[in-house]
């Protein structure tokens, strides 16, 4: 998980930072690559992989996906010294002239269109390799018992793996502004990645090898109409649906307004790139230490306080954020000393709410989402988790991006214009993610036992002769007045 998460930062920044700073790009290219590109290939890839799950070895499976990411980094790497001649910049500079000045994003994602294949690539690692290969191997070798204690424990690795990518990113920036230049950083960077999916291609097949969860013969395999209609019978899956499309969607708004304003404070990609490396890595820091104190928080707040943490933070502190970029448009439209000051403010508070944002989510949400699916059939643990983790938070984030679109074309493509709006909609889909996290803790099927539950459990049953799945079938937990989601 360290590796991966070392290799998905790295991604994160790269992709952002080659589609923003690129000539003819921008953060409004950022909703067009989500809708045109980055969602038809989450659809794509859930297909193709109930198609191969019916058909290849879990091993199997993971050395072909692996395989193919690896292989395009390396490609990105060795063509990206020759992607000023092989993007549309011609072209693009005739068609802007009888285009609305709203579509311009939609022109600078074809323009930059190598670019663009990696910021896909980079969205997909995050999406398939980090969340369903890892959590999809965690989900079928830990109990419901193990759970709240091991979960909060997986995520301590990723952030290590996080911070020090966060530290290499910093120093690439040094590099750039002495012995190397950027584009042979842009050449090492995915030649890293590459690097290490091999190293980790070679562990996680010997960790297979040793946990090896191979389903009984004569088990119907449902084709992928039939798993649709069996998922949507599914409240659970349902719920979690929900909550992973208001969570991509408040991402989404969030970080375009964030980044808007990061790329006016820093426009060359080596600081922008740099500046992000220095949030990932107190994102790291800081996500490390809550997963350490997660455990307690499960024991305290219960599962329904744990997961209402995240929306009610990104709540209560994302929309004084909005306001605060309202504000410093209207009173600063042009560059001034005080404007300056006032957007490094900004940008600043911006990444400390990304921080704390993001730390919530990987180590109280995620872990939380995950427990729900321990209590699953097989059926929900593959095709329904593929379907959330890869289509499910993309498709909140299309949702957004199509938002940011309609509002871009309708302002003359000015983001800041569409900020009110867009604050609205992040109030009124955080209340949603809210929502579903309540009606989903009252749900029996999918309960997890506390620590306290599990050690009442044990010193009750001496002779040890109940099945586990016998421990506790009861609600995800009641939530106390003084938990987070209390206040939604």
């Amino acid at each position: 998980f360290l590796v991966r998460r070392f290799i998905n930062t790295l991604l994160d920044s790269l992709g952002s930072s080659l589609v923003i700073t690129a000539v003819g790009g921008g953060t409004e290219v950022i909703p067009f690559l989500t809708v045109y590109a980055v969602w038809p290939a989450s659809f794509v890839f859930l297909v193709l992989y109930s198609f191969a799950t019916q058909r290849f070895s879990r091993g199997a499976l993971f050395n072909i996906v692996v395989g193919l990411f690896m292989l395009w980094f390396v490609a990105f790497g060795f063509l990206y010294p020759s992607h000023e001649a092989m993007h549309f910049h011609g072209l693009a500079e005739s068609v802007l002239e009888g285009l609305p000045s709203g579509l311009a994003g939609a022109v600078g994602m074809v323009r930059n269109w190598m670019f663009t294949t990696f910021y896909v690539g980079a969205e997909m690692w995050g999406d398939v390799v980090l969340s369903l290969l890892f959590w999809g191997l965690a989900n079928e070798m830990t109990t419901m018992r193990e759970a709240p204690l091991l979960y909060p424990l997986f995520g301590i690795g990723a952030n290590i793996g996080q911070t020090l990518s966060g530290k290499a990113l910093s120093m690439f920036a040094t590099f750039s502004e002495s012995r190397l230049s950027y584009a042979v950083q842009l050449q090492a960077r995915p030649l890293m990645p590459a690097g290490c999916a091999l190293v980790l291609l070679q562990a996680i097949m010997a960790l297979i090898v040793t946990f090896s969860f191979i389903a009984g013969g004569g088990k119907k395999k449902l084709s992928i109409r039939e798993a649709v209609v069996f998922l949507t019978k599914s409240p659970q899956i349902r719920c979690l649906a929900v909550m992973a499309l208001a969570q991509g969607l408040s991402t989404n708004l969030i970080e375009i307004a964030w980044k808007s304003h990061l790329h006016m404070l820093h426009p060359s990609p080596a600081a922008y790139s740099a500046f992000l490396g220095e949030v990932a890595t107190w994102t790291g820091i800081v996500t490390g230490t809550l997963m350490f104190a997660s455990p307690a928080l499960f024991a305290r707040w219960k599962w329904r306080g744990v997961a209402g943490a995240t929306p009610a933070f990104m709540l209560w502190t994302g929309l004084p954020f909005f306001v605060g970029c309202v504000l410093y448009n209207v009173a600063h439209p042009g560059p001034s000393l005080v404007g300056s000051a006032a957007l490094r403010a900004l940008v600043m508070v911006g990444a400390v709410l990304q921080v704390f944002a993001k730390g919530a989510k990987f180590s109280m949400f995620k872990p939380a989402e995950e427990m729900v699916y321990i209590g699953l059939d097989e059926q929900s643990r593959t095709k329904g988790k593929a379907a959330i983790d890869v289509v499910g938070a993309q498709t909140g984030k299309s949702v957004g991006s199509v938002l940011q679109q309609v509002l871009l074309v309708v302002s003359s493509g000015s983001l800041v214009k569409s900020l009110p709006v867009m604050a609205m909609a992040y109030y009124g889909i955080l209340r949603s993610w809210s929502r579903s996290v309540n009606t989903l803790s009252t749900l029996h099927v999918c309960a997890f036992t506390t620590q306290s539950t599990s050690s009442d459990t044990d010193d009750d049953d001496g002779d040890g002769g109940a099945p586990e799945e016998a421990v506790a079938v009861s609600t995800l937990g009641d939530i106390s007045p003084n938990t987070p989601l209390a206040a939604l």
